[in-house]
């Protein structure tokens, strides 16, 4: 195209296609939406930046165009910045750096609608848009501005599941999400996350807990119907919560497909509960719906079953972080709501009766002089025994037998280092510890934040981590070898020095 021969004022406005959630896929109508916040900018024939602006709170943008203008670019960026990124965007590539954008011939006034099927950048949008109003929620009940954030996301990409990938690149200051993307030439039947609010803010959610609270989870899928290892399961589930939370409404869709093609793959109702999901420890729908009735009743949030507690998303997050705070934090749902009635925050009277209506076990909620059930706690020099059992199916606590990370395949153990030295941490196994007789266990060695430090996965009746350590807390394993075995152990936790 010509450039303009000219500096003049290039105006217009943005918006793009929404699709909502529907019992056979995302919906086959679509919705325009403005695109507020974002990056337009003028090109030139080079390719050069000549002018641009930040669409306003009706997608609309004045600006002045240099002359030899000749394309306008509309970028699935928002216009602030942190450092050297965008505080938002949302990218074709993992590293955050080629933002989806659609470039058009620049005119005096231009009315861009991103059309959902004529490209990628109405789903970038989308996504874009979802996670500005997770951000600007965090904000509200903090008064804290995040680190700088982006999705990956485009069409084949990520095809398996959508998930939280940390700091990227490491030491960057800059955190990301992928999202699933769908199967190229088979979005109609595959999974795709763009108009997905819930999934995008509950990966938005990981981010927001791992930079303002403690992270209890070693990672890993967590599919629905088992009981799954407590700080997975705790984090998987406040993540659910806080996509509720800032969508003010306990409904957490997940869709796969077009319609009426596709079909809605999860439907939670966080308020009422779900019958086909167990309940307690390692459940992670218990840990959504709890921290739900926590919070609905107050900051616009209805609630419908009148559980007797009102405490808002923002106090509720606050709990978080103020626990985060506390030395050896490594919490699960019982250590929290232990937490709230400890500090204040909730009557234990009022407590038991939420529990209670929400069909939960009352051994969630822990007395006040009572240690929590997870993580057990060991003194120094310790021994803790117990039984790893990833083979029984049902598992023992109830559901499929899950080898990888149930509720029953791992025990875990959390102990306090007072000053630095070398910790011998020695496990004995009840059996071979081989395939041969399924007494296959491993042991590992991770920080507060669950991060992995050391590993013993041998064959044998023993496994054995000799570690030097600094003084702080750290949390140990004992976990199926991942086959599913069943056996009795003794872990013994040593300093050298001792």
């Amino acid at each position: 195209p010509r450039g303009l021969e000219r500096a003049q004022t290039v105006s217009g406005r943005v918006r793009f296609e929404a699709r909502s959630p529907t019992p056979t896929g995302a919906s086959a109508a679509t919705e325009e939406r403005q695109a507020v916040g974002i990056v337009v900018r003028a090109l030139d024939a080079a390719g050069r930046e000549v002018g641009r602006a930040r669409t306003a709170a009706a997608g609309a943008f004045a600006f002045e165009a240099g002359a030899g203008a000749a394309t306008l670019q509309v970028r699935a960026e928002l216009a602030e910045r942190v450092g050297d990124h965008a505080r938002l965007a949302v990218t074709r590539d993992a590293m955050g750096e080629r933002v989806h954008a659609l470039t058009l011939p620049l005119e005096a006034r231009l009315e861009v609608v991103a059309r959902d099927d004529e490209g990628t950048l109405a789903g970038a949008l989308h996504i874009l848009d979802a996670m500005r109003r997770g951000v600007l929620a965090v904000q509200e009940w903090t008064g804290d501005r995040l680190p700088a954030f982006f999705a990956y996301w485009d069409r084949g990409v990520t095809t398996t599941w959508s998930f939280y990938s940390g700091e990227r690149p490491a030491g960057s200051g800059r955190y990301t999400i992928e999202l699933l993307g769908g199967e190229p030439g088979r979005r109609a039947i595959t999974d795709t996350d763009e108009h997905d609010e819930s999934i995008v803010l509950h990966e938005l959610g990981h981010f927001v807990m791992d930079v303002l609270t403690s992270d209890s989870s070693t990672g890993g899928s967590h599919p629905r119907g088992a009981l799954i290892d407590p700080g997975l399961a705790w984090e998987e589930g406040r993540a659910t919560w806080f996509a509720a939370a800032v969508q003010g409404r306990p409904r957490y869709l997940d869709t796969v497909g077009l319609e009426p093609s596709g079909e809605l793959r999860v439907a939670h109702d966080l308020e009422r509960g779900r019958a086909d999901e167990p309940k307690g420890l390692g459940s992670e729908a218990a840990v959504a719906e709890v921290l739900w009735d926590l919070s609905d009743g107050a900051a616009g949030l209805r609630d419908d079953d009148f559980d007797g507690v009102a405490l808002g998303p923002a106090a509720v997050l606050a709990a978080m972080r103020d626990l985060a705070r506390e030395d050896g934090a490594f919490p699960a749902l019982p250590t929290f709501l232990q937490f709230l009635t400890r500090t204040g925050r909730v009557e234990p009277e009022a407590l038991a009766n939420l529990i209670a209506r929400a069909g939960q076990p009352r051994a969630l909620l822990p007395r006040p002089d009572e240690a929590p059930p997870w993580p057990v706690d060991l003194a120094l020099p310790g021994e803790g025994r117990g039984t790893v059992d990833g083979l029984s199916d049902p598992a023992p606590s109830g559901g499929p037998a899950r080898p990888s990370n149930g509720l029953d395949a791992l025990k875990v153990f959390r102990f306090r280092l007072s000053t630095s030295g070398r910790v011998r941490v020695r496990l004995r196994i009840s059996g071979s510890g081989s395939q041969r007789d399924r007494t296959d266990l491993d042991l590992e060695l991770r920080d507060q934040r669950a991060e992995l430090l050391a590993s013993s996965r041998g064959t044998g009746p023993e496994e054995m981590i000799s570690r030097q350590l600094a003084a702080g807390t750290y949390v140990l394993y004992v976990r199926d070898g991942g086959s599913g075995n069943r056996a009795d152990f003794v872990l013994e936790v040593l300093p050298e020095t001792w």
